[in-house]
């Protein structure tokens, strides 16, 4: 053999190694974590606040309030805001 042939040889295999990992991956399946026993218990909604902060609006369907948690690049902290009751200043309520 050459030296060319087996380059693509131990390409091949390397590629065969690759899709049975993937495979067998597939198969036996990751752990999951899961956020949210029932669907639709929280609402998030991200966003940028100006070009230090970004910022996650975070709503409990379930008692109707909202509150944020802001990230600050400069500092590197979370800051999480108060909680608001948005059912009581919606007319039309939930």
């Amino acid at each position: 053999m050459t030296h060319s042939k087996n380059r693509w040889l131990i390409l091949l295999l390397c590629v065969n190694i690759l899709l049975l990992t993937a495979v067998i991956f597939s198969w036996v399946g990751l752990p999951r974590a899961y956020g949210q026993v029932r669907p639709f218990d929280y609402l998030l909604v991200s966003g940028r606040l100006d070009e230090d902060s970004e910022a996650v609006w975070i709503i409990d369907m379930g008692t109707h309030q909202l509150t944020t948690c802001r990230y600050n690049k400069t500092t590197g902290q979370i800051e999480v805001g108060q909680v608001v009751e948005i059912a009581s200043s919606i007319p039309w309520g939930f």
